[in-house]
């Protein structure tokens, strides 16, 4: 039986086929024009969800690097205001030296009180420094100037608020110092310089690590020289022992974890070269402080410890290993030499009990980490050692207690030049050496803040290079790949037109011919 097939359905197949191979190689010049492997929803659904997700990841990883930026411009301003303050203090101190000596007379202080003065309008136009319209030192109140005149005294007028800002998923920073501290107060007060935290242990909680900000639980990424990639899963963690544990069985033994000989984060060792990291977009690692990369076996995570409680022992606190039992503090005050025994203190709070014990009205509080001795009124004490015990150094509270006032012991200082005081002056000295001590100490907490910054700014930046890493590898096209599916289908479309054109060339002019 003879079939007959049709012109117009043998011209509807070849045109089908023509018109298949221009949507093919179409796709293709869509690709490498856009370099994209999905330019619409139609072209992969579920990918098109993923990129969805990672894109709104790097937006948000890209808001807290802007967030770094604006607060590293405000800390940086702190930190040379600070700076300022301090060559200003040291002025002060040159001045307070030289007119207690004997070489002074009227005529010299009155002119170094006229010097004073004008340090105080320098200490002014510091503390009101302000960047971009925001006032560095006014608290939460950064619209207003902090620091005005009232007739001879300077009043504060801004508050004690806290600036902070986002760094990260589920960390924020302090970024200011209220103005307030430059005011100080009419009690006697000796800061203490050693850090206090205790050592992590097994049965530490999570939540409870770096300083109370606690963690984020999800899964952490583990590379070992081996090449091999293990995803850990801590979400059911609650001790720092759970994560541990976690890590070993996780990878199957290959990687070991333990706490580091100081107490203050996590080692791991395995096959180098190591390469710790998040997974899935997180910040799991990064709040166990394990985000880093070693060539060698070893990988050693940054401090994570909690903060100290009056609960805390003694003994758990690595700042005083070798130093317990502690001795006996010598504390000259109001006239009088006490002997404080902390032989038996067993805890931070067995500490204060003994001091508000010995010494009613002075009380000793644990503030960020530190100890700081805090007297009932304005008169100067000093700590140190009643034996050789160095226990006073240990806490960080060997030195002298005094009213901490900047704007105060200006005002004493010129006021004692002017009534021609040498006594006067020369206990200005003592007060303006605390104050550039308490300035030291700010330093340091604002140079410790630019160092978390810069952290901080290095992990959003791995974080960033990962997202847009698994970014590009659901949406970009493989280069190769699209040159030679673009070839492919340009050499098919010209062969539909070629087999097109020959079979249409038997038409009826042809035939008649």
């Amino acid at each position: 039986m003879t079939i007959r097939i049709s012109d117009s359905y043998l011209s509807s197949i070849l045109v089908g086929d023509m018109n298949r191979s221009l949507n093919g190689l179409l796709e293709q010049q869509r690709m490498a024009g856009s370099m994209q492997r999905v330019n619409s929803y139609a072209d992969d659904p579920r990918a098109v969800s993923s990129m969805q997700r990672l894109t709104a990841l790097i937006a948000q990883n890209g808001d807290y690097l802007r967030n770094i930026s604006r607060s590293r411009t405000l800390v940086d301003g702190t930190d040379i205001a600070l700076q300022d303050l301090s060559e200003i203090l040291a002025d002060a101190r040159v001045i307070a030296l030289r007119e207690s000596s004997s070489l002074a007379n009227a005529e010299t202080m009155t002119n170094s009180a006229t010097e004073v003065d004008n340090l105080v309008n320098r200490m002014m136009e510091v503390l009101n420094s302000s960047i971009e319209g925001h006032f560095l030192f006014a608290g939460r109140n950064t619209a207003t100037a902090p620091f005005v005149r009232n007739g001879n005294s300077v009043v504060y007028v801004g508050d004690t608020g806290e600036v902070r800002a986002q760094t990260g998923p589920n960390s924020t920073m302090v970024l200011n110092i209220p103005g307030d501290i430059f005011m100080g107060s009419q009690n006697a007060s000796l800061a203490g310089t050693t850090y206090l935290a205790p050592a992590l242990r097994d049965a530490t909680l999570l939540s409870d690590l770096n300083q109370g900000d606690g963690w984020e639980p999800g899964r952490i990424q583990v590379i070992t020289g081996t090449g091999t990639i293990h995803k850990i899963d801590f979400s059911g963690a609650l001790t720092v022992g759970d994560v541990i544990a976690a890590i070993e069985n996780g990878t199957r033994g290959e990687v070991t974890a333990a706490i580091a000989a100081d107490g203050s984060g996590l080692v791991i060792e395995g096959q180098g070269p190591l390469a710790v990291s998040d997974a899935d977009g997180g910040t799991t690692a990064q709040s166990l402080g394990l985000v880093a990369k070693t060539p060698g076996g070893t990988l050693s995570g940054t401090d994570i410890r909690a903060l100290p409680d009056n609960d805390t022992l003694l003994s758990d606190i690595p700042a005083l290993n070798g130093h317990v039992p502690l001795g006996t503090l010598l504390v000259n005050w109001k006239g009088a030499a006490i002997q404080v025994d902390l032989g038996g203190a067993v805890t931070l709070g067995n500490l204060r009990d003994r001091i508000n014990t010995l010494l009613p009205g002075m009380d000793l509080v644990l503030q960020d980490g530190y100890l700081q001795a805090v007297g009932p009124d304005s008169e100067s004490f000093s700590i140190g050692d009643a034996d050789n015990s160095g226990s006073a150094a240990a806490l960080g509270l060997a030195g002298e207690g005094v009213p901490v006032r900047l704007f105060g012991v200006m005002e004493d200082l010129q006021a004692a030049l002017n009534a021609g005081d040498k006594d006067a002056v020369h206990e200005a000295v003592t007060e303006i050496m605390a104050l550039s001590r308490t300035l030291t100490g700010l330093l340091v907490k604002t140079g410790g803040r630019q160092n978390d910054l810069d952290w901080a700014e290095g992990i959003l930046r791995q974080r960033d290079e990962r997202l847009q890493s698994n970014l590009s590898l659901e949406r970009d096209v493989d280069v190769a790949r699209v040159a030679t599916d673009l070839s492919r289908a340009q050499a098919s479309y010209q062969a539909s037109l070629l087999v097109t054109s020959k079979l249409f060339e038997n038409n009826l002019m042809q035939y008649l011919r």
